[in-house]
C-alpha cells in the first residue's frame, strides 16, 4: 500500500522528474538520450516531461551557424520510397545538427522532441501554424505560417506542446536569447492553447468549438500569467483599442477572481492606473480604459496587469 501511494504521488509531481533530467551528463545523440530516458523513466507521461525539460533546459533559441549550412542539400529521388527514406535522413541530420550544436529554432525543438516521443512508441505530430507573440500580430497583417509545436497523445488523448516557448524569449534590444523556462506551454489546456498557436489544420486546435482565423488574429496577446489567475476576458473584447473622441474604451470580463485588483499602463510609463469594474451581472464586468494621452507617434499598446504581473496586451489604433 504504501508503494501504491508513493506512486500514486509521484505521477501526479513532477519534481522529481525533472530534477533528475537536469542532471544528466552530455549526450552523443538525441537517440542516446532517448535511451537513457527510457531507461529511467517507465511510465509515458514522466518519459515525455523528461524529453521537454531536457529540451527546453539544453537547446538555446538560435541558428546552428556554419555547421548547418554544410548539411543543406537538395533531395533527388526516382519513386516515393526514395524520397521518404531521403527525407527522413535529410530530416535526421537536421536534428543531429542542432542536438550537437545546442541551439535551433521552433522547427528543431519540434523535430527533437517528435524524435524523442517516436522512439518512446508514442504517437505524435509536429503542428505547423501562426503563433501571436507581440502586440505587432493583433490583426495578422505581417504574420505567416512561421511556427511549429508538438502534440502527443498519451492515454488516449493528445497533448500539446510548445517546446520554443517554454524555453525561454529573445531579448528585443540585445536579440540574445534568454532562459527562462514557463511550464504553461507544457500539456497546455487546447482552449488556452488556441489563443496563441493557430494550426494550419482545425483539427489541431482540439477543441469543442473551433477557433476561427479572424477571432484569432483579432484578439489580444494573452500571457502565461492570465491563465493562473481565474479571468476570462469576453469574447466581445477585441485586441484593439480605438483612441475615440473621448479616449473611451471597454474591456469586458466573463469571469474575475475575489481579488480583482487590477491595473493598466500605457506603453513604457512609469504609471499604474487602477482599473474600476462595473457589475454587468453575477460573474461578468466591463472596465473603463483612457487611451487618449501621452500616445506615441507610432507603434502603441496597453498592458493589464493582475497583482503587477502583466496578463494581457492590446495594440492602440489612432
Amino acid at each position: 500500500m504504501l508503494f501504491l501511494w508513493a506512486s500514486t504521488l509521484f505521477s501526479q509531481n513532477y519534481e522529481r522528474v525533472d530534477s533528475r533530467v537536469k542532471s544528466y551528463p552530455r549526450f552523443h545523440s538525441v537517440t542516446d538520450l532517448g535511451y537513457r530516458i527510457m531507461n529511467d523513466f517507465p511510465d509515458e507521461t514522466h518519459r515525455v516531461r523528461a524529453a521537454f525539460i531536457w529540451l527546453t533546459h539544453n537547446i538555446a533559441y538560435g541558428k546552428p551557424g556554419n555547421l548547418a549550412r554544410k548539411h543543406y542539400r537538395k533531395i533527388k529521388y526516382s519513386s516515393i520510397e526514395e524520397r521518404d527514406e531521403q527525407i527522413y535522413d535529410f530530416v535526421y541530420s537536421k536534428i543531429d545538427i542542432s542536438f550537437k550544436a545546442r541551439t535551433g529554432v521552433c522547427i528543431d525543438y519540434s523535430l527533437m522532441l517528435n524524435a524523442l516521443l517516436e522512439q518512446f512508441k508514442l504517437p505524435s505530430k509536429v503542428i505547423s501554424g501562426i503563433a501571436k507573440t507581440d502586440v505587432k500580430d493583433i490583426g495578422g497583417e505581417n504574420l505567416f505560417k512561421k511556427h511549429s509545436w508538438n502534440a502527443v497523445r498519451i492515454e488516449g488523448e493528445w497533448k500539446l506542446m510548445d517546446a520554443t516557448w517554454a524555453a525561454g524569449y529573445v531579448e528585443k534590444r540585445s536579440r540574445k536569447f534568454v532562459r527562462s523556462y514557463l511550464d504553461h506551454y507544457f500539456f497546455t489546456a487546447p482552449s488556452a492553447f488556441v489563443l496563441s498557436h493557430f494550426p494550419s489544420k482545425q483539427e489541431w486546435q482540439l477543441t469543442d468549438v473551433p477557433v476561427n482565423m479572424a477571432s484569432f488574429l483579432g484578439s489580444p496577446i494573452f500571457m502565461p500569467d492570465y491563465f493562473k489567475k481565474g479571468i476570462v476576458l469576453s469574447p466581445k473584447t477585441k485586441g484593439t483599442l480605438i483612441t475615440k473622441a473621448q479616449g473611451t474604451n471597454f474591456l469586458y470580463f466573463d469571469a474575475l477572481p475575489a481579488n480583482h485588483v487590477m491595473h493598466y499602463r500605457l506603453n513604457d510609463s512609469n504609471e499604474f492606473i487602477r482599473m474600476g469594474f462595473k457589475r454587468l451581472n453575477e460573474k461578468a464586468f466591463k472596465s473603463k480604459i483612457r487611451v487618449k494621452k501621452n500616445l506615441k507617434k507610432e507603434l502603441n499598446y496597453l498592458t493589464v496587469y493582475h497583482d503587477y504581473q502583466p496578463i494581457l496586451n492590446f495594440i492602440i489604433e489612432k
